[in-house]
């Protein structure tokens, strides 16, 4: 169905029309009829090509020769009429025509079947007549014996005629249409007696509605050898039923016409047939308009073709906005492709076999935002989102194949634009964090220098010592800016392990903390078992550091901080305990953000400092966990493996 494209399952079997199915299979039918019929085969060869040349053409004349060899069927086992022939020619031709694969009565079949239906009730009319007017002729020719026993003669033929057959017969006047005799068939459509009927206008059957048309149709009748009509006939109780009615003149040796004969079908079957197919077709038409109103509303474009043809079936206005100009139905998807040109991420245009929606419908390939490029007609392009999936039936055929495309240009350049400014503003804090060392180096020089002299009077001392105060605090600040933009441009704050105790480094921290917070009260609990493994001490000792100042800042003067170490297998656990207010729920998501501070207020630092403690733990393949109750306090929770992952594992 693609051009170039090899399908990798076989499609789905189309059916031949019933039409087509009458001709090139009747060999197969007929095999099947003679099987169950002996001796009928040639008859039942002809009334096919009648039905399918009816079915061809309805306005198509039965000839007389054909109707002759079609009455063979309705000959019964001891010469009488009977109407099982043409029952069990509908059955076997639909039956076999139904095993067909692909058969589908939403799809046409139904159509099919009362079209054929109408072309059989035609032929087994025009059968009826030539059995009526043989059996005439036959009267004729024996009319020595119907001068010597005339009633006994006509009572069988009546009879034989009437009596049997399941179709409704009625023999007119020829002037004034009034029923001369009527079999039980036609008494049982109308629901009255036999004998209620005979002496009735044809008009009379025929209900008021459909009256007015009944003239013409007898003039019709009268100027031809056969017409047909259809027409709403009158029961008893005053009822309707639609009826499908043959109308053939009589006629003498002379060729005068003598009087009419009716054939009557009740079609109501065939029209609730009908009207459930315009139902059907009906809700189906309501429905793909409603489908198509609520894909014009939708904001990302919608593409349907139907499989294995690749027919394109709908496409909403978002799609024309996408690929920039209206939809139009096309024979194969490809063949919607020349107005617009999809690439991939990468710049590649995509060829028949790579469009996403051909996947689909040729593979059954499923595809989840798919990043495409398409260039328009006027030369602009699009960044989309394209996903694609096919549409199976209850077989799991594949029936059908839809895509969506989502217009993120507008996204990706926000993107871009967020990325270089993010890589601009991180370059700029390397280069001023590396330039301000320098000339802080020097004035903590100089100052180290001032305050281990004796020169200085006291009143100044005080002011130097301020002026080292800061500068370690601005050094600390640099660090912190240094370590941000390594761990943003290099991919992660670079890790040196080497073996060694964690506990020393955690008792060192603790203990420079006590030093720098000699006012607050600071415990170190260490669990039983080992803490022996590689670490990076310096890093590690920085994270004592941010979370115990941390907690520290972030807690009442009174509250102590406690720091606890334990044994957890192949990895030791640091927990950071310390009372106070609780950390807001809506600042926990981003406490590790870079430039975030971890109380919600900022206590002089640069908010880097949580950061870096978890770019850090994760540089030694570690992770950090916090809660934050105010019943139980805040707790920082840090896994640290003893080896490197990779050589762990």
């Amino acid at each position: 169905p693609f051009p170039g494209l090899s399908p990798s399952r076989e499609p789905r079997p189309v059916s031949l029309p019933l039409a087509d199915f009458l001709f090139q299979s009747r060999d197969v039918l007929q095999d099947v009829w003679i099987r169950e019929a002996p001796g009928s085969g040639d008859a039942f060869t002809r009334v096919l090509a009648a039905v399918a040349a009816r079915m061809a053409n309805p306005q198509a004349r039965i000839s007389e020769e054909v109707a002759r060899e079609a009455a063979l069927l309705l000959r019964g086992p001891d010469g009488r009429p009977v109407g099982t022939g043409f029952r069990r020619l509908r059955d076997t031709v639909l039956r076999l025509w139904r095993q067909q694969p692909g058969v589908d009565p939403e799809d046409g079949a139904l159509a099919q079947t009362e079209r054929f239906h109408d072309a059989v009730d035609a032929v087994e009319a025009a059968a009826l007549e030539a059995h009526v007017q043989a059996r005439l002729q036959a009267e004729r020719d024996a009319a020595p014996l119907e001068q010597t026993h005339p009633d006994a003669a006509g009572q069988r033929t009546w009879e034989e005629v009437f009596t049997h057959l399941g179709v409704g017969v009625g023999v007119m006047n020829a002037e004034d249409s009034t029923l001369l005799a009527a079999n039980p068939a036609l008494a049982r459509m109308h629901r009255q007696p036999v004998e209620a009927l005979k002496g009735l206008r044809l008009e009379e059957l025929v209900a008021p509605e459909s009256r007015g048309a009944l003239p013409r149709h007898l003039a019709a009748a009268s100027s031809k050898p056969s017409h047909e009509y259809e027409a709403l006939h009158l029961r008893g109780d005053g009822s309707r039923f639609p009826a499908f009615v043959h109308v053939t003149s009589l006629r003498d040796a002379t060729g005068r016409r003598v009087g009419r004969a009716a054939t009557v079908l009740d079609i109501t079957q065939r029209r609730q047939s009908e009207a459930e197919r315009q139902r059907l077709l009906a809700t189906i038409e309501a429905e793909r308009a409603r489908l198509s109103a609520v894909l014009d509303q939708l904001p990302v474009g919608v593409l349907i073709a139907e499989a294995p043809s690749g027919r394109l079936l709908l496409g909403n206005r978002a799609l024309e906005l996408l690929l920039g100009h209206p939809f139009q139905s096309s024979t194969h998807v490809t063949d919607y492709e020349p107005a617009h040109q999809l690439f991939s991420a990468e710049g590649q245009r995509l060829t028949d076999e790579a469009w996403p929606l051909v996947r689909a419908l040729q593979t059954g390939e499923t595809r989840q935002a798919e990043p495409l490029l398409v260039r328009r007609p006027d030369g602009t392009t699009a960044n989309l989102l394209g996903s694609s999936a096919p549409v199976r039936d209850s077989e799991g055929q594949i029936v059908a194949g839809v895509v969506t495309l989502v217009d993120v240009t507008e996204r990706r350049r926000a993107e871009e634009a967020a990325r270089e400014a993010a890589q601009f503003g991180e370059r700029f804090i390397a280069i001023v964090s590396h330039d301000l060392r320098n000339p802080l180096n020097a004035i903590q020089l100089s100052v180290t220098k001032l305050l281990h002299g004796d020169t200085l009077p006291e009143r100044e001392r005080k002011a130097v010592s301020r002026i080292a105060r800061s500068g370690e605090r601005m050094a600390r600040m640099i660090s912190e800016l240094l370590d941000f933009t390594r761990s943003r441009l290099g991919g992660g704050l670079p890790i040196e392990r080497v073996p060694g105790d964690v506990r020393a480094v955690v008792r060192q921290g603790v203990e420079e903390l006590e030093a720098a917070w000699p006012e607050r009260s600071l415990t170190l609990q260490v669990g039983p078992g080992r803490y022996d493994g590689a670490w990076d001490a310096d890093r590690l000792l920085q994270v004592v550091s941010n979370l115990g100042g941390n907690a520290l800042q972030y807690s009442p003067v009174d509250c102590p901080v406690r720091f606890t170490l334990s044994d957890q297998d192949d990895q030791v656990m640091m927990e950071v305990h310390n009372g106070g207010d609780p950390i807001p729920p809506d600042v926990l998501p981003h406490l590790f953000d870079p430039f975030r501070h971890g109380g919600g207020k900022a206590h002089g630092g640069l908010g880097l400092g949580l950061y870096i403690v978890e770019q850090v733990v994760k540089g030694h393949g570690g992770r950090i966990e916090v809660s934050s109750r105010a019943s139980e306090g805040t707790t920082f929770r840090v896994l640290l493996p003893r080896e490197p992952v990779a050589a762990a594992s």
